[in-house]
């Protein structure tokens, strides 16, 4: 039977894996529907509130994403690398290390904000003029990010705040974060544009407060109701051992992320010359596509801190019947959801923007990818077993192979002889050859020898108590 500590934190190690990641899921996926709602909000308040600004406002909100991502990706993948160890560390009853692992993660951040702030502000131009933004968006887009980059701080902070009490189990209390942060940025939104007139300086204000309010106050909430996680942002300290395994881990994912970002640069780039309806419409589809996928990248973080738990308490076994359970939980859940999104699109589109040219080619970009996301959905359950476990080079792998070597060039080719819509066809293609390269890595069955926690004697036989407890439920 599972059981709980520290009032939401849950232990994987124990009962029905299914059980463990549905539950583990649907905060996860409310809060990923509260993150899109938070995204899209701006982009519909945008398209529907700014007049004959609204298709270049959109495009300068929708062309600067990939820009922040790059800024941000390093510290993303740490916190990746933090929450594995989290995790296992977790699995393995090892409190005293989880709270020097929570001491180490906030240095990062707090040390990390502000020069990271003024590298984002300062190379932001530069960066937009390269991916060949037009100039009738230009300047909407260097304001955005500007602001977006002064309250960066605060979008790290929750980020790690959520990634911390995931890693322990705990999917609910993110989600009361995002929620408060979602209702304050819509109503903020609404006041800086419709009363105010801010444009889309209002629309960066409105998030970065937004983000602040959440962060400040779910580092009181933890505080208060998970007082043995020590959490204080008056008591830092890096430990420098953990510092040396976030590294290591953290890194990978870091490498993973930052070359994600810049393919995505490369990407934004060939979208760009298609003009600013065409701008508009790909990333309002985008966000669409997002919402999609929630499920899968729900069942994703659950399937990875299950792996991280299991890992940490040697069972092998659990995090087999737990890939499998996850996997059809995925497939079967984004099937039902994508087919409604592809008859429903042009409506769905239209709450975007009304304009016809937007949605043909938001449309042009669902159909291109919708019908063959299966593909990712099985690399991503493979990779989130091999990356809880510790394994966390392959996600690096499956990217440059996927995006870098074979997505990007792929676009550039399918827009140059088949024409600009057709580019979206690269991504089914950059899927096939990254699933394959997940799959003979798992096969390989290395994942199985990178936990990353020393086990006592005691551990030891707990675990094997637990797996024996495991298969007589099974019997």
């Amino acid at each position: 039977m599972s059981h709980q500590k520290g009032g939401g934190l849950t232990d994987m190690t124990a009962g029905s894996p299914l059980r463990h990641i549905i539950k583990f899921s649907i905060p996860l996926l409310i809060g990923n529907f509260f993150q899109q709602c938070y995204n899209i909000a701006d982009s519909i308040i945008v398209g529907n509130f700014m007049g004959e600004e609204s298709v270049d406002a959109q495009a300068a909100v929708n062309t600067s994403m990939p820009v922040i991502f790059l800024i941000v990706a390093l510290f993303a993948g740490l916190g990746m690398g933090a929450t594995i160890i989290l995790s296992q560390n977790y699995g393995a009853k090892e409190m005293a290390t989880v709270r020097r692992t929570i001491r180490t993660i906030y240095t990062i951040v707090m040390a990390a904000s502000v020069p990271l702030t003024i590298i984002g502000i300062f190379v932001t131009p530069p960066l937009l003029r390269l991916l060949g933004v037009p100039e009738s968006t230009m300047d909407m887009a260097v304001s955005y990010v500007t602001v977006i980059f002064i309250g960066l701080i605060g979008s790290l902070g929750y980020n790690f705040n959520a990634g911390i009490l995931q890693g322990l189990g705990d999917s609910k209390t993110p989600l009361r974060f995002l929620i408060l942060s979602t209702v304050v940025n819509i109503l903020l939104d609404l006041l800086f544009i419709i009363v105010f007139g801010w444009g889309i300086q209002g629309i960066a204000i409105a998030t970065i407060i937004a983000q602040a309010f959440s962060w400040l106050y779910g580092v009181w909430y933890i505080q208060r109701k998970y007082p043995e996680l020590e959490l204080s942002l008056l008591k830092l300290g890096a430990d420098k051992a953990i510092l040396g395994k976030i590294l290591r881990v953290g890194l990978p994912s870091a490498v993973q992320q930052s070359l994600f970002s810049i393919g995505m640069l490369f990407m934004q780039n060939l979208v760009n010359q298609g003009g600013p309806a065409f701008i508009a419409g790909f990333g309002n589809a985008n966000r669409i596509d997002a919402f999609v996928f929630l499920p899968v990248f729900s069942f994703y973080a659950a399937l990875t801190t299950f792996t991280g738990q299991n890992m940490g308490a040697r069972q092998i076994g659990r995090v087999k019947q737990g890939l499998r359970v996850t996997l059809g939980a995925a497939l079967g859940t984004y099937a039902v959801i994508a087919a409604l999104t592809l008859i429903f699109g042009r409506n769905l589109l239209g709450l975007f923007n009304p304009d016809a040219e937007v949605i043909g080619n938001g449309m042009g970009y669902l159909f291109s990818v919708i019908p063959f996301s299966f593909l990712i959905i099985v690399q991503f359950m493979l990779v989130g077993v091999m990356r809880g476990a510790g394994q966390v080079m392959v996600p690096v792998l499956t990217t440059i192979v996927g995006f870098i070597v074979v997505r990007v060039p792929s676009a550039y080719l399918l827009a140059r002889f088949l024409g600009h819509d057709k580019m979206f066809y690269s991504y089914p293609i950059g899927w096939v050859l990254s699933l394959t390269a997940a799959g003979i890595i798992f096969s390989t069955g290395r994942w199985q020898t990178k936990s990353l926690v020393m086990h006592t004697a005691e551990n030891a036989e707990e675990a094997l108590e637990r797996e024996d407890r495991d298969a007589i439920q099974e019997q």
